[in-house]
């Protein structure tokens, strides 16, 4: 999939010579070698001397780094026996991030940067990020809900010239496809940042969709009663406040401040409208209180343009070509059901591979043929530059078997699946000439772009940062998707040049100099410079790139004479260090540790456990940077282990439980004592986090009551945490009497101990007729008589009914601490009150060590739908139980080409792929499938053939046996006896009139 948008604004213009025919390093190196050979003698004394002085140097610099090289050794050494652990993953890149934001809300803002299998060498300078944190100060004051925005928005809507205070604004407003919007976002917030503006995005696309808000404790969209909401969809360049126009009719000037203009930043802006780069030009505009954008191209090369900005410009970005790099990873942050479909795609199919690439391909024609060409070249230039092997030759060398082959993954995006199904029949027909294994994946091909179609925007965005995070590059020119991509993962992509005459073009590719995205259509000229200047040749690190009259950043390179000398003078440094490295971390890896750490917690866990079967247990207390300072006390861990004993006799799978279920069962009204087994049953209601709370809050009232804890396993509970209790289970078991009822028990339910006490149906002198069991409803809209279970002769009662049933999304442990006897006992636990739930979840709460089940669905059919459908599925949203699936399908030839070698050999290859599989699904009478199960041993679910256009139910049956069905068997035997009178032959599923043979026919 690619978004930019169908029409095609950046064509090359007419007649233009290609960069590599204009080139003006080309120019100069061609020049360069033009010395004669007699000048070149005539020099040779003086490069003697030179070659001695350079040596010589070099000889000094050796001794000095040595010298170097052994202090740096040994502050290596004292960093690394240091006992501070390293530092963990910098979620905050460098700073770039506030730490102000709730992680769940968007799990991607801190976690994004995990995934990328390097971290970036791209760091923010300490002048962006304080820019950054100063901008949030600015935006929480004047964003929308402020009285500065009130204020703002009243003087705009009466067209006054008044002053806005320090409250100005630039609105950015969404055209085009996705990555001309991404690249324009980021270019509009530069220009706030640099100029003090707030940043407001118009909300009426699906912006809230794909990103989470930037900045804490704020908004950065637009509200939808702004005064100019319903007129900024027709703002174009025939606006009376577009700034271009406003120049063209001399209707601005110093003197006179309009309340807003237009900026007209697109592929078709005039030469005025480019003007809003100049200095003269930005003077007047920072007057202006309201600025509404509109821009398809991405202009931050030409902010450099102005003398004004490059000063703060240059301290803000260092390295020049990091400018959207850094600005994307600090603005651009994909909501959780986006980041879900990223993360589900790439754990499932990039995650294992040594290596990545990924494949933009954008097609700029419709023209027949043009596909091919594009898939010519897309090969010619991956195998050119060594991005993908060549396939084997019959008569070429076998690959090394006793080596494990390298797996590359190969990421393809693009509108049409033509591309990844061309190179995944290539690369499955023959083997690689390397012996790599090529596996080919692509997402989604839609055929066509649906730029605001909320679902295709959001597979859209994640196939960008998918692409962001492969190891190498491969884009279509002039694709703002592609730029966006590249600019994330901090990669120089290889371009591909658009075909031109219907021929793929020679070379196919280049190499980009900057991983910065290219402005496709900036100035002509410079603002002060003459009419036909070369705006590259303004600022010196601006330049033109074959983009067709686009410019872009790229980091000036001195000379490559002096990378040469650097590189001979460290080489002996590194030589010493890289030894005096490997001893240091051989002197760490034998270091003596120590003391083993705490991993029972000061006693709050047991050591009843095997360490693997729940890893978290005992080592997630050494993940923490620092140990607790909270200690539990002797009693909580005595308590602790009194109850554990406790659940071991009375837990699922006892003779105690089994008793006390019966009873419940025959809704026995006790009016003797239960014995020592009573029992809590925790139901898990709301999100994970009440989960938690109230899980533990259960787990302590069940501690004070001497009961014993069971939880409902029908949610991902197992899923989540390991058992709690050694030799027992926390479990409630399924059949247990009342599951069915558990999800029904509500407020209004005639066992809710709350409704008993409203219809007098329980008093505390009932003692003779105690209930079986009770709902204790404590969710947040409960009722006064709901929360007398907080009361001392309210307990009373309840602690003689053998089984509480509790509803709850409430961390109700601080109430507990009203009921006075409990006081005491709780004093005794917690004598530091605060650390309730931190040793109680320390105890219970251990995540499992359960790595997501990785499920392969093989698909064979003449037709690709069926697994495009699958792999869709799969895409758009995760599987209900956890399960990663991958959906693979090897042909897809339309239609079947029996006695064509090529085809019956993909087919014999798929028939044993099947049988290779630990449960099939085939069609009816299909004899593809009856070999399939009978070489796997495998007994298939035969789908029942459809009738009247409609899918049958049941939709199929699984097979009485593995073996093939005689689809147009005798009807009788010799005998005229029907085969029913043989058990061991049977009609078939899939056709009545067929026989087949079974073991058994009893069992059927």
């Amino acid at each position: 999939m690619n978004t930019m948008d169908t029409k095609q604004p950046f064509e090359s213009y007419v007649g233009e010579k290609p960069y590599y025919q204009r080139s003006i390093l080309q120019t100069t190196y061609d020049q360069s070698i033009k010395i004669s050979g007699d000048v070149f003698r005539a020099l040779g004394l003086k490069i003697k001397i030179l070659i001695t002085i350079i040596f010589g140097g070099l000889l000094i610099s050796s001794v000095i780094f040595l010298s170097f090289s052994n202090i740096f050794n040994n502050e290596l050494l004292i960093a690394t026996n240091n006992e501070e652990f390293e530092t963990p993953g910098d979620k905050l890149i460098g700073g770039l991030l506030t730490a102000d934001f709730d992680e769940r809300s968007c799990v991607s803002r801190y976690h994004q940067s995990l995934l990328y299998r390097k971290p970036s060498p791209y760091k923010p300078s300490e002048y962006l990020v304080s820019k950054l944190r100063s901008y949030e100060k600015l935006h929480k004051r004047c964003g929308p809900g402020t009285d500065s925005y009130r204020e703002a928005t009243k003087n705009l809507g009466h067209g006054g010239e008044k002053s806005v205070g320090e409250c100005r604004y630039i609105v950015w407003v969404a055209v085009y496809g996705l990555g001309n919007r991404i690249l324009t976002l980021a270019s509009v917030f530069l220009y706030a940042l640099l100029t003090e503006r707030v940043v407001l995005v118009d909300q009426s696309k699906d912006i809230s969709d794909l990103f989470c808000e930037p900045f804490p404790g704020t908004s950065w969209l637009l509200p939808l009663d702004f005064p100019l909401t319903k007129q900024i969809d027709g703002y174009n360049m025939g606006y009376s406040r577009c700034y271009g126009t406003m120049l063209n009719n001399h209707a601005i000037s110093a003197n006179s401040t309009p309340p807003h203009l237009y900026l007209h930043i697109l592929h078709d802006s005039r030469d005025e409208d480019k003007m809003f780069f100049c200095a003269k030009d930005q003077a007047m505009i920072d007057k202006v209180p309201w600025l509404i954008v509109k821009a398809n191209v991405y202009f931050v090369p030409s902010l450099w343009f102005n003398p004004a900005l490059q000063a703060e410009l240059t301290k803000m970005f260092p390295q020049k070509e990091a400018s959207f790099h850094l600005l994307g990873r600090y603005l651009f942050h994909p909501t959780n059901q986006v980041w879900g479909i990223v993360t589900n795609y790439y754990n499932a199919h990039l995650a294992r591979a040594d290596e990545r690439l990924g494949l933009q391909i954008r097609i700029f024609s419709d023209q027949p043929g043009y596909l091919q060409h594009v898939m010519d070249q897309v090969l010619s230039c991956t195998q050119r530059e060594k991005l993908l092997p060549q396939v084997a030759t019959k008569e070429g060398p076998k690959a090394n078997v006793s080596e494990t082959p390298k797996l590359k993954a190969v990421l393809v995006t693009s509108l049409y699946p033509e591309y990844s199904d061309r190179l995944k029949k290539m690369f499955s027909e023959r083997p690689s000439s390397t012996g790599e294994i090529i596996e080919v994946y692509q997402p989604s091909g839609e055929r066509y772009q649906q730029t605001d179609k909320k679902l295709h925007d959001q597979k859209a965005l994640a196939e960008m940062y998918l692409l962001s995070l492969t190891d190498k590059i491969v884009t279509s020119a002039r694709s703002t998707f592609g730029y966006v991509a590249h600019s994330l993962g901090g990669l120089k992509p290889w371009l591909l040049y658009q075909p031109k005459d219907a021929t793929a073009p020679d070379p196919p590719c280049v190499r980009s100099t900057s991983m910065e995205p290219c402005h496709l259509t900036p100035p002509s000229h410079g603002c002060d410079a003459e009419w036909g200047t070369d705006s590259g040749k303004v600022v010196p690190f601006v330049r033109h790139f074959f983009c067709a009259l686009g410019v872009k950043m790229k980091l000036e390179i001195t000379t490559v004479t002096c990378l040469v000398l650097c590189s001979v003078m460290l080489l002996s440094f590194f030589i010493i260090f890289n030894r005096q490295l490997l001893d240091a971390t051989v002197i760490i890896d034998s270091k003596d540790s120590g003391e083993p750490d705490d991993k029972l917690l000061q006693g709050l866990l047991t050591a009843d456990f095997d360490n693997d079967s729940c890893l978290s247990r005992y080592q997630s207390s050494s993940l923490y940077r620092k140990a607790s300072p909270y200690k539990p006390s002797q009693y909580l861990v005595s308590r602790l282990r009194s109850y554990e004993m406790l659940h071991k006799r009375c837990g699922p799978g006892t003779y105690a439980y089994k008793r006390a279920t019966e009873k419940l069962v025959h809704e026995e009204n006790l009016s003797t004592s239960v014995g020592e087994c009573r029992y809590i049953v925790w139901v898990a209601v709301s999100g994970l986090g009440n989960r938690m709370l109230t899980l533990t809050s259960v787990f302590l009232y069940a501690l004070l009551t001497e009961r014993i804890i069971l939880i409902d396993q029908r949610r991902d509970i197992s899923d989540l945490f390991c058992e709690p209790f050694p030799g027992t289970s926390w479990l409630l078991p399924l059949d247990f009497p009342l599951t069915d009822q558990l999800d029904s028990f509500n407020r209004e339910d005639s066992r809710c101990y709350g409704t008993m006490l409203k219809n007098h149906a329980i008093n505390s002198t009932m003692a003779e007729s105690i209930p079986s069991y009770l709902c204790l409803y404590l969710l947040h809209d409960y009722e006064d008589h709901d929360k007398m279970f907080f009361c001392e002769t309210d307990q009373n009662l309840i602690r003689q009914v053998p089984w509480l049933v509790f509803n709850t999304n409430l961390y109700f442990i601080p109430s507990l601490w009203l009921i006075p006897s409990f006081q005491t006992e709780l004093n005794k636990l917690f004598p530091q009150k605060e650390t309730v739930f931190h040793h109680l979840s320390r105890s219970s709460s251990h995540y499992t060590s359960r790595n997501p089940k990785l499920k392969a669905v093989l698909v064979t059919s003449l037709y690709r739908e069926y697994s495009e459908n699958l792999r869709s599925m799969y895409w758009e949203g995760p599987s209900s139980t956890g399960d990663m699936v991958q959906v693979y399908q090897p042909s897809q030839e339309m239609y079947q080409q029996t006695d064509n070698k090529l085809h019956d050999q993909k087919a014999l290859a798929e028939i044993y792929l099947l049988s290779l599989t630990d449960n099939l699904v085939t069609s009816d009478s299909s004899t593809f499938g009856y070999v399939a199960q009978g070489l796997g041993g495998l007994k298939p679910w035969i789908l029942h053939k459809p009738k009247n256009h409609t899918a049958p139910d049941p939709p199929c049956v699984r097979a009485m046996s593995m073996e093939p069905c005689f689809l147009r068997a005798p009807l009788y035997g010799c005998q005229a006896k029907t085969v029913k009178n043989n058990p061991f032959v049977m009609y078939c599923e899939d056709r009545v009139t067929g026989l087949k043979l079974v073991d058994s026919a009893d069992e059927f």
